[in-house]
């Protein structure tokens, strides 16, 4: 089991720490649990967070209600810095439950003295004798908790019966906390994964263990930094992308891939007409229209092959072949009826050779494996570890690596596709930017509008329209997607510019795409 220690320097033999497992949920790694650990780190609780089985660079293994979480408590017991006396736990989403199948055993604590929840779960008998907090943020979906609206998230049955009153008042305490049978609800203004990055989802987990727990052994510390660990995730997004490109420009300068330069070819300029804007507003409404449905409908079709194990991914890949499916209809569409269209040089746009395809998609496996190679030096010598690092570009043990083979083929088609369209539509040779712009609202904008639908939806209205453990893998798809389509509109637009040659893009974000799919995700068909 992979998993990750957080030892408070005053947490010695002599003076054992209180401790809190972390355990993430359904797709998500051990980074996801980082803010909160580093915090109650820093408060002077030992805090370990751990990749369940199956997840990230765990061992895959046939699943456990606790996917390891068992174990992890069993394995805190035995560290002499920790007091065994005062052990919690955090669970996220689908980690709640395994945070719980870990934490009682046959209806009796095993050992676990606080419980705190993420997003998820509720204190069911109130006589348990844990102390048990939750945070449903204000725009958190609520399916699960017996309720359509968030705003009545205080009088849902779940938390009601538990905190055995009729209105639950938010950040107050219920049951008889000296006798470990507190119960406690928090909110904040965010979502479901926010939460976990929120000032008011961290000061919730801090304030809940200094009371159910015990007192923060350094509680003199009042401040937060995790937002500067937060601000490393946003810089690796910038680092992908310049570490891709510079790669990318020198590679392309040996004689070995100058062969792989278009630069006699004439490039199809875009038009600033009513039929390009008509293309691209369609294809993203489409995209938007559609991603509900096919999230959902394609984890049920392509669960069924048992090769394509990963149920998450699954569903985000059968979404992007109904954009690929479109896409070809409206390229078809332009051929027959845009009589301004240059068919000669469309087909030309097209043509390739056996080589140059090898070269483009080696290119794209040498320059993610440069830029990993780096992130590597980093991570080992610097204690650099920003959380794109090991949430999107995790280490492939030989199960995923496989599943790499497996998954790229079904992202190579959708990038082929969607390249020679945009490079074939949107560009405008004098205005890179607006060519770069427009390449990013084709990829981007369908997974933007389905996540402002969702939480547009919560936030207007207070209904929520993810009802299932499916939909809420839609809604975690769409947002992954909004993570990785802002280097994938840069790498596709720059390479064009740069060569007249769409492939090499599609080549580079098919493999970004893959490895991000199959390196973190919970494996859930193992045949």
């Amino acid at each position: 089991m992979s998993a990750k220690l957080w030892r408070p320097k005053t947490a010695t033999a002599e003076n054992p720490a209180p401790a809190v497992i972390l355990v993430p949920g359904g797709n998500a790694n051990l980074e996801y649990m980082s803010s909160v650990s580093l915090e109650l780190a820093r408060r002077g609780y030992v805090a370990i967070a751990i990749d369940p089985y199956t997840i990230g660079r765990s061992d895959v293994i046939q699943p456990t209600p606790d996917l390891g979480a068992d174990s992890t408590l069993v394995y805190v017991k035995q560290l002499d810095f920790v007091d065994n006396n005062a052990i919690g736990m955090i669970g996220w989403s689908a980690g709640v439950g395994r945070m719980n199948a870990a934490a009682i055993k046959d209806g009796v604590p095993n050992g676990v003295k606080a419980l705190f929840g993420f997003g998820a779960g509720a204190p069911g008998d109130p006589e348990l004798a844990i102390n048990q907090g939750y945070f449903i943020g204000k725009i958190e979906t609520t399916y699960g908790f017996g309720v359509n609206k968030q705003k009545d998230i205080n009088t849902a049955p779940a938390f009601t019966t538990g905190m055995q009153t009729d209105y639950v008042e938010f950040a107050t305490w219920y049951g008889d906390l000296a006798n470990n049978k507190g119960r406690i609800l928090y909110t904040g203004l965010t979502g479901h994964i926010l939460g976990l990055i929120s000032k008011s989802g961290v000061a919730a987990a801090c304030h809940f263990f200094n009371d159910a727990l015990a007192p923060a052994p350094n509680g003199q510390i009042n401040n937060f930094v995790f937002g500067w660990k937060e601000l490393s995730t946003a810089l690796a997004m910038v680092a992908i992308v310049v570490i891709l490109i510079t790669a990318g420009n020198l590679l392309l300068q040996t004689s070995f891939f100058q062969t792989l330069f278009k630069a006699d070819e004439p490039a199809i300029a875009a038009k600033a007409s009513p039929l390009t804007w008509a293309m691209l507003a369609v294809s993203i409404l489409f995209g938007a229209l559609v991603a509900k449905w096919a999230v959902f409908n394609g984890q049920q079709f392509l669960n069924k092959t048992g090769f394509l194990q990963i149920a998450n991914v699954n569903g985000f890949v059968f979404w992007l072949l109904c954009l690929t499916a479109f896409s070809i209809v409206v390229l078809a569409l332009r051929v027959l009826f845009d009589k301004d269209l240059d068919k000669a040089a469309l087909k030309a746009h097209a043509k390739t050779s056996t080589s140059s395809l090898l070269k483009s998609l080696l290119l794209g496996f040498t320059l993610l494996v440069i830029g990993y190679f780096l992130v590597s030096l980093g991570d080992q010598f610097f204690n650099i570890s920003p959380r794109f690092w090991k949430v999107q570009l995790n280490v492939l043990n030989p199960k995923r690596l496989s599943l790499l083979l497996i998954y790229l083929p079904l992202y190579i088609v959708p990038m082929l596709v969607f390249n020679f369209v945009q490079t074939s539509s949107y560009y405008f040779k004098d205005k890179p930017k607006l060519f770069t712009l427009l390449v990013w609202a084709a990829n981007t904008l369908p997974a933007l509008l389905f996540v402002f639908y969702v939480y547009g939806k919560i936030i207007f209205t207070g209904l929520t329209p993810i009802t299932n453990a499916a939909m809420s893998r839609a809604n975690g798809s769409m947002l992954d997607a909004l993570l990785l389509m802002l280097p994938v509109s840069f790498i596709s637009a720059h390479f064009y510019h740069k060569t007249k040659n769409f492939y090499i893009g599609a080549f580079i974000n098919a493999m970004l795409f893959a490895w991000a799919a199959v390196g973190t995700d919970l494996i859930t068909f193992l045949g």
